[in-house]
This record gives C-alpha cells, structure tokens and sequence, in this order.
C-alpha cells in the first residue's frame, strides 16, 4: 500500500477522524524493538527467525527449523539489525532483515548471515518508521508496507513474504506490522 492509503489508514486505525490530507511523521524507534503484526490474529503477533526466514507467531510451536529464535531489532541508518532472544541461540553480529522487491512477484522476507544464502536481489537498506509503522522506500520517495503473511502448517504461525506490486494474491494476509518496545 502507498503513503496516501497507508496516512488514510494510520488515521483510521488511530481513531482519528482526519480531513483527506494527513501528515504523518517520520520517527524510528530507539532502543531495542519487536516487530508485531496486526491482522493475522486477534492479537498481535512478533515476528521470528527459523532458518534464515521470518515467521510471525509462537516460535515454541514451530518445530522445523534447525535455528529458530525470538528477535528483537534496532535500526541503524536504514537498517534493522537482529538480535536473537532465545536462550542459547545467536545470531551474527551483522544479521539483518532483507525483503525481495521484485516487481510481479510475492517472495519471502528474510534474514542475512547465519550460514544461509542471501537471494541476489535481496535488499537490507531504505527501511523507516512512521510512527510505529514499519515501511520501505522506494527509489524515488515511493514508500511501501507491502508486507504479506501466508499461514503455514502450524496452526497460528505464519510467514512472512513482501509484495511490492500489490498484487494481493488469494490465500496471503495483510497485516500492518508495527515496532514495539523492549
């Protein structure tokens, strides 16, 4: 979605009755943060690591990766650095979250490092907040939270995937995903 239906949404979402023209704020998190999402469930739920991937849900539940971890990030410049939460998990130093914006295409969301190969056209860079919103920038200005969730075989767990055309494929859900403090 763009700016001018995610403003529209912001206010809704916020309870504010708003004239047409809403201005919205730039304002990373500081500190350590979550990521949440809202709209897969009827509460929110953080996202996770599992083998290079990222998952949203109860990461106790999910019992196919080989490293799976609670996360928590910090943003640096543009960059959201991760950090394993779960007892006896690390990740690398430089571990960040990476989408795929290939036009046409649905592709999963996902991590660098950790022994797992990074897909070519990946990108880690032009990520930002507005308010508590997490969005990418386009070249050009255009800013985008067209992130996707696809429920997997575990009942409330859900991956992650980015769609940068909009293309709102049958089956995903979309959630607006959000920092929240640690």
């Amino acid at each position: 979605m763009k700016l001018t239906t995610c403003a529209s949404a912001l206010a809704f979402a916020s309870g504010v009755l708003s004239a047409p023209s809403v201005t919205v704020e730039k304002r990373n998190p500081t500190g350590s943060f979550e990521l949440i999402a809202y709209g897969a469930e009827s509460t929110t739920i953080p996202m996770f690591f599992s083998d290079g991937l990222a998952y949203a849900g109860d990461s106790s539940k999910w019992t196919y990766g080989t490293t799976t971890t609670d996360v928590t990030f910090v943003i640096t410049d543009t960059e959201l650095i991760t950090t394993a939460t779960t007892s006896g998990v690390t990740l690398d130093n430089s571990t960040l979250l990476y989408i795929r914006p290939t036009t046409d295409e649905v592709l999963p969301v996902g991590f660098t490092g950790n022994g797992y190969a990074t897909p070519s056209d990946a990108t880690t860079e032009e990520f930002l907040f507005y308010g508590t919103y997490l969005m990418w920038e386009e070249e050009g200005g255009v800013l985008s939270d067209s992130f996707r969730l696809l429920e997997t075989n575990v009942s409330g767990i859900y991956q992650y995937y980015f769609d940068i055309s909009n293309t709102y494929p049958s089956g995903y859900i979309t959630p607006v995903v959000k920092s929240l403090s640690v």
